[in-house]
């Protein structure tokens, strides 16, 4: 489903991650989404694996502990 021309309604505070080297997903399509979504935050991780539980988990952790600390200041 494409959903790309409803990301400009998107108005909570987004964090997109992506790994450089992705092998499912292009890291382009990523930065298209933060591109389009109103204050969204991109981080790019080392790696290349699509999913969140495969990898290297410490830095996209910190990357959420970062981005949720920072929504509470």
């Amino acid at each position: 489903m494409d959903v790309r021309h409803l990301l400009g309604r998107v108005s909570v505070p987004t964090l997109v991650l992506h790994r450089v080297d992705d092998r499912a997903v292009r890291i382009g399509a990523g930065r298209h989404l933060t591109s389009h979504i109103a204050h969204a935050r991109f981080v790019e991780l080392d790696g290349a694996d699509h999913w969140v539980f495969a990898g290297d988990q410490q830095p996209l952790l910190a990357s959420i502990k970062q981005f949720v600390c920072n929504l509470a200041a």
